[in-house]
């Protein structure tokens, strides 16, 4: 505390001094007598209105300072900084270091000190997920219902590199409990490792923004991938960014899908985004997605089939007024080799009443959906989509029908509930040879910190 306060007093005399002769007043303080060694000092210090003693006149020099008397000629030496030289400075900003929270609590803004602390801010989510039957099946199967409890916690953090350089991660540990497969009674449990499913170097200047490490870019509306959803899913690579005014965005990458590891194989792709604003409530959007094709366990009952899509989408989003959102989307596999029958098209659309607000307990969202997806339109097992369900249930399957309904409500500050229920049929019940999916529900509470 001494080294602290002589740094203080040094600073301050320094700015009281500094470019101009001060003339001594009177007396100020009835406790330093004329021929007191720090008489002259005291003056100066007065007089530049560094210090003004205490309300009975005195000055108590022998007096131990508290840190807010400190943090407040601190302070004063701050509003004069314009003064001072090189090494005064430097003083300074050891001063506003050790007494920021002292001077952030006299309302006095450190730009010095915001400008070098550090810039790392971390924020988390947790959630406890119910779900049954979320990937469907055959409604007629024995034993038909899947089930299982998820338990996932994430922790995000942001970090300011450079002036246009910035560092953004997520790690996320994931559990499922009680879990059943369909036609089975048998149950049992699994624990992930923990794992980083984002670990991004975004670059921006202007117009301009480049990614690279593992990201998280939503192509379109979601139905080809979707990085901000629940079900986001990562890619290893680099997206690069290029805003037109603010109302044309161009994006483009490349890299490895199955960065989550769902197939265990490297299934590297180019995709590219544009997004067109054509008022202040309707966007129109348009991807692409070609992945190198690859052989992946995405068939029935694990089976290994080629990966072989090509897609493309055309969707937009629209505000209907204070309360209502309409989504909609639709997309197209054109790769190559299919089969002859393949269903290629597929569209999805979202009609969306109020929003919640984590921050404003009572608030809360309705939604309905409509899914037509063919059975080569859309990934069903490797879930990059925005879709709450599966859209099918393997890779080249049966595809899938039907509405959806969800309901989320903020019961507490930044803890919200929310179910889905989902009634879905295949594509063409005459192809797949069964007539319904089984009906999938979930239960989700989500929390942030």
């Amino acid at each position: 505390m001494k080294k602290t306060a002589s740094l203080a007093m040094a600073a301050v005399f320094a700015l009281s001094v500094a470019g101009t002769a001060l003339a001594a007043p009177a007396n100020p303080f009835v406790d330093v007598p004329a021929q007191h060694w720090a008489y002259g000092a005291v003056n100066k210090l007065v007089k530049a209105g560094i210090v003004s003693g205490y309300g009975d006149g005195t000055y108590k020099g022998d007096r131990t300072l508290t840190r807010y008397e400190m943090a407040t000629v601190v302070a004063k030496a701050m509003a004069n900084s314009e003064k001072a030289d090189a090494e005064t400075k430097a003083v300074l900003d050891k001063l506003q270091a050790e007494f920021a929270t002292e001077l952030n609590n006299l309302g006095v803004r450190v730009d010095n000190l915001e400008k070098n602390a550090s810039t790392i801010k971390f924020t988390g989510d947790a959630r406890i997920r119910y779900q049954q039957n979320p990937s469907g099946g055959d409604s007629s199967a024995v034993n038909n219902t899947s089930s299982n409890f998820q338990e996932r916690v994430r922790l995000n953090l942001t970090a300011d590199i450079a002036d246009n350089l910035k560092f953004i991660g997520r790690i996320e540990a994931q559990n499922e409990s009680n879990q059943r497969a369909a036609n089975s009674n048998t149950r049992e449990s699994r624990t992930d490792s923990l794992t980083y499913d984002r670990a991004e170097f975004l670059y921006s200047n202007g117009n301009f923004s480049a990614s690279v490490g593992r990201i998280l870019p939503t192509l379109g509306e979601g139905l080809i991938w979707d990085g901000s959803s629940s079900n986001g899913a990562p890619i290893d690579g680099t997206y690069l960014t290029y805003n037109f005014d603010n109302k044309i965005k161009l994006s483009a990458g490349y890299g490895d899908l199955d960065a989550n590891n769902k197939f265990d194989v490297s299934t590297n792709a180019f995709f590219a985004d544009l997004r067109a604003k054509v008022s202040n409530n309707v966007n129109l959007t348009a991807a692409y997605m070609k992945p190198n094709n690859v052989t992946v366990a995405g068939g029935l009952n694990g089976a290994a089939v080629p990966y072989n899509y090509k897609w493309f989408s055309y969707g937009f989003d629209a505000k209907l007024g204070p309360n209502f959102t309409l989504i909609g989307e639709g997309i197209r596999n054109n790769a190559a080799d299919l089969p002859a029958d393949a269903q290629k098209t597929g569209w999805w659309t979202r009609l969306k009443y109020k929003d919640i607000n984590v921050a404003n307990p009572g608030t809360f969202a309705v939604y309905v959906d409509y899914l037509k997806v063919g059975n080569w339109a859309v990934d069903p097992a490797g879930w990059g989509h925005t879709l709450n369900v599966a859209g099918g249930d393997y890779i080249g399957g049966n595809g899938a029908k039907g509405w959806g309904l969800g309901l989320q409500y903020v019961y507490a500050k930044n803890a919200d509930l929310e179910f889905r229920y989902y009634d879905l049929e295949p594509y063409d019940s005459s192809k797949s040879g069964f007539d319904n999916y089984k009906k999938s529900y979930s239960v989700i509470t989500n929390f942030r910190f």
